[in-house]
């Protein structure tokens, strides 16, 4: 039997997602916590590799040379940008409306909440793609930035998606 979206998302969370009443709220807010500790290891390794490699390439100032070698700095200044970016998209999954509580639309929405969960795994998979791709890397310089511009990317349009997939529903 084929497992479904539903069963994989409850299976990677340990919770029963989206299934009796009075948990909508508390299951939407699991898959924000679950998606932002992914985002948050991702910019952890991304601190580690920073510390790292300012210790190991980036020689200390002199009266002589001041400043770091631009090209000893360009792999921080990109760490940076990447970090910056992850935190917008945490933010942006923070920020994603709440599922309300009402009796109305109460059939309407439980037609759409295998579309939600759709949504939903597909913003778990990306940033636990993401943290994996970046605690892979050995340095800075090994960071595929396309690829992590790629999962980024992906998560934003599953965000837009999703925010606009719950206006309607609700």
């Amino acid at each position: 039997m084929a497992e479904t979206v539903a069963d994989r998302l409850r299976s990677l969370l340990a919770s029963d997602v989206y299934t009796t009443k009075g948990r909508l709220r508390a299951d939407d807010l699991l898959v924000r916590e679950r998606v932002s500790r992914s985002l948050a290891v991702a910019t952890a390794r991304l601190r580690d590799l920073a510390s790292q490699w300012r210790a190991d390439r980036v020689p200390p100032s002199t009266r002589e040379n001041p400043f770091p070698p631009a090209e000893a700095m360009a792999p921080l200044r990109q760490c940076d940008r990447i970090g910056k970016d992850i935190e917008n998209v945490a933010t942006a999954v923070r920020g994603l409306p709440l599922l309300p509580e009402d009796k109305v639309w109460d059939r309407v929405r439980r037609g759409g909440l295998d579309e939600l969960l759709q949504f939903d795994w597909e913003l778990v998979g990306e940033a636990d793609e993401l943290a994996a791709s970046l605690t892979a890397v050995p340095d800075l310089a090994a960071i595929d930035q396309a690829a992590v511009q790629r999962h980024l990317r992906r998560l934003t349009e599953a965000i837009a998606d999703r925010r606009r997939y719950v206006e309607v529903i609700v």
